[in-house]
């Protein structure tokens, strides 16, 4: 008989989420290669705490798919680590935006995914610790209604955000700028507030 710790639990909760969202998400793919809508494209609109949250690992599995049919993603997260490769890297790179909520009060927002005006999926608020294994999840794979509400939802809060910019790493501006480091300069000022 093995006893779960709750590390474990928290790792399997996580896992749960990820798979039931990379499922909701598939499809979505299918559906549109199936009635072949990924000609047009389209914008999945996405409110994450971050990066890591269950939803954005889920559409992370999905980023070739979603390139290859031109879907782009608009996103606002709460919490980004611009240091972290994995944070900006495809969806959520450029052509997606992504911008930042900094405002304390925003954190109250649930998480959400809109995949169509008619297909959203709707997750606990910002605030709450994701590994919560009781957090609110809500899937509305056909309803107009709930598409709508969180479409507004999503553009009142994308107006109340700040554009998020992918900035390189210092090593990687270091590895464009080998005079600089071959003479052992030091940065300039506004380079080290990054």
């Amino acid at each position: 008989m093995s006893i779960e710790t709750p590390s474990q639990l928290h790792g399997l909760s996580i896992a749960e989420k990820v798979s039931k969202l990379s499922t909701f998400i598939g499809e979505d793919l299918d559906a549109r290669s199936a009635h072949a809508l990924h000609v047009a494209g389209g914008c999945y609109l996405l409110i994450a705490r971050s990066p890591e949250s269950p939803v954005a690992q889920a559409l992370r599995v999905h980023a070739g798919r979603l390139s290859d049919t031109g879907i782009r993603i608009r996103a606002i997260f709460s919490e980004v680590d611009q240091s972290n490769p994995a944070h900006l890297m495809p969806p959520f790179a450029m052509p997606s935006e992504c911008r930042l909520a900094r405002d304390p009060r925003l954190l109250a927002a649930h998480e959400q995914l809109s995949l169509t005006p008619t297909c959203t999926w709707v997750g606990d608020c910002m605030r709450r610790e994701p590994g919560k294994r009781d957090a609110l999840e809500r899937y509305a794979p056909n309803c107009a209604q709930t598409g709508a509400h969180a479409a507004r939802s999503f553009e009142s809060l994308w107006r109340a955000t700040v554009p998020l910019y992918a900035l390189p790493p210092i090593a990687a501006a270091l590895a464009q700028m080998p005079e600089i480091t071959a003479s052992g300069e030091t940065l300039p000022e506004g380079l080290l507030r990054q």
